[in-house]
């Protein structure tokens, strides 16, 4: 099964090689941090498969594609161990992470990250709820107390909405 493997691995290389333009198809089967196991339409199971063009430790774009889901493949210089996804069709988490900004789209949870070196956008919408929940204004009377119950009602509401949406 070895050398039936290895002649496998090398014609999939002439094959890459013959014609570095043309994308390989395949499955999905497991993906572990920026890489993946993809299995061809002819049984071939390939583990280490690349999701980012260069492995730096950086994830500035970095697409996870979905176990499961069809993804297209090349090879640079024609090696199997240089193997890249350049498209998948169902992506389960998108990071995009350059300059200090942080976008990471994760369809597990349904939530949304955006954040810098400073703050996020939950933590900006977290002071918003927590300045509405006390604001208080200048009355003849003095100061006010704090919003009337419906307003505490509806500023919840909008707290526990951006909660499911923001992470």
């Amino acid at each position: 099964m070895k050398d039936k493997y290895a002649q496998l691995k090398d014609n999939l290389r002439k094959i890459v090689a013959a014609n570095p333009n043309l994308p390989i198809t395949g499955k999905v089967t497991e993906v572990d941090d920026d890489t993946c196991t993809v299995l061809l339409p002819g049984g071939l199971e390939i583990p280490g498969i690349l999701l980012k063009a260069t492995q730096d430790g950086e994830d500035n774009l970095l697409i996870i594609p979905k176990v499961g889901s069809t993804v297209l493949m090349l090879s640079t210089d024609g090696t199997i161990g240089n193997m890249t996804v350049i498209k998948c069709d169902v992506a389960e988490k998108i990071i995009f992470n350059e300059n200090g900004l942080q976008v990471e789209i994760d369809s597990n949870d349904g939530k949304v990250k955006v954040e810098n070196e400073d703050t996020s956008l939950k933590d900006l919408f977290q002071q918003l709820t927590d300045v509405l929940k006390q604001l208080k204004v200048y009355t003849p009377a003095g100061p006010s107390g704090t919003p009337l119950p419906d307003s505490i009602t509806r500023i919840n509401k909008f707290e526990n909405d951006f909660k499911k949406i923001l992470k």
